[in-house]
């Protein structure tokens, strides 16, 4: 009865674990058929003309769509998983296209600013520090 009890609780944690671990590899605009087909991930920031009018908050200068590179030099003798690991020339397996972010504004729609940085256009630093001029 206990054994039962103790395998019924480790299932529950693990299927929770494993659920909130799936829910954060995509953004949720990301994880629809249409953009999975199309392997376009640039979420609209502000959609105010309808979806696909603001991509990556193009009409604020946060950022733009654009193709994804990645790194076409040969994997080692190590990698035994060549060409079947999804993992491999990430994320083109899935996007071919991603907002890049301009400045200091950041985030899969370039909506957040970068660690470090504050305001509606990510332009006040974030002093973390106390000021050498404040303390006595």
């Amino acid at each position: 009865r206990v054994a039962w009890r103790f395998v019924s609780l480790v299932f529950i944690l693990l299927s929770l674990f494993l659920s909130l671990s799936l829910s954060l590899s995509f953004p949720r605009q990301c994880a629809t058929v249409e953009s999975l087909r199309s392997g376009m991930c640039c979420p609209d920031y502000f959609p105010v003309f309808g979806p696909g009018t603001d991509r990556c908050g193009v009409s604020t200068g946060r950022g733009r769509c654009v193709q994804v590179t990645v790194d076409s030099r040969p994997h080692g003798p190590q990698y035994i998983h060549d060409g079947r690991d999804d993992r491999e020339q990430w994320p083109i397996r899935f996007f071919n296209q991603t907002c890049r972010c301009n400045g200091n504004f950041s985030g899969y729609n370039c909506g957040s600013c970068r660690p470090g940085w504050s305001g509606p256009t990510c332009s006040q630093q974030i002093n973390i520090g106390k000021s050498m001029g404040n303390m006595t």
